[in-house]
């Protein structure tokens, strides 16, 4: 299992800085920290959690689930095997709240008491030790694209910082800039041939590569 130890300790193999002198703990969390929230729009955790409804209504808040990035689609479990799988916009509706989702059912279908329902969402990943985090929820196939992706960026950071500085070598930022667009281009490759594996499941406005600004 991945823990933020291990990461810095990669990143500093990886920027030769086994000294610790170029870059702090708090530059290669932050570049790690980015470098999540980039996986987490282009290639999402997809998790899947059961809920049973307590009360009918259309209005149900789904306080079963944490960290609830947006909702994929909802299935509704009724007699016997049947299940139908429900579609958001058309069949549903959702406002997060913290994190928190409440759906709001659409059209002739409202949930019933002891109703069993699967909300299907992108959650965040995690990294133990990170931000206080007790465990990790990164995939071990992701590992190594966030070692690289934080290369790029912490590299970036650094430039950015030295940009101006009293007595700083200004080749030192283009340095930096070349290994950041070096480790970058990594990043990408690996990302890339990741997201041909994944299972093809997001809703509209999810973004296919870093180009797609408006998703599709």
């Amino acid at each position: 299992m991945t823990k933020f130890d291990d990461i810095k300790t990669r990143l500093r193999a990886l920027l030769e800085d086994n000294s610790e002198q170029r870059f702090s703990d708090d530059l290669l969390a932050a570049a790690t920290r980015q470098t999540l929230e980039e996986l987490e729009q282009r290639l999402p955790r997809l998790v899947s959690s059961p809920f049973t409804v307590t009360s009918s209504g259309r209005q149900q808040p789904i306080l079963s689930i944490s960290d609830c990035r947006y909702i994929l689609s909802v299935s509704a479990h009724g007699e016997g095997e049947t299940t139908r799988e429900l579609q958001p916009e058309t069949r549903f509706t959702y406002l997060l709240l913290n994190g928190t989702p409440t759906l709001h059912f659409l059209g002739q279908y409202i949930p019933a008491a002891g109703e069993g329902l699967t909300i299907h969402y992108a959650a965040g990943y995690t990294i133990e030790g990170l931000d206080g985090s007790p465990s990790t929820s990164l995939p071990l196939a992701l590992d190594g694209v966030l070692v690289d992706g934080a290369a790029a960026q912490v590299c970036l950071l650094r430039a950015g910082s030295l940009l101006g500085r009293y007595g700083s070598d200004p080749r030192e930022s283009a340095r930096l800039m070349s290994i950041s667009h070096l480790w970058r281009a990594t990043f990408e490759r690996a990302l890339n041939g990741l997201k041909v594996m994944q299972e093809f499941g997001f809703p509209l406005g999810y973004p296919l590569d870093r180009w797609d600004k408006a998703g599709r």
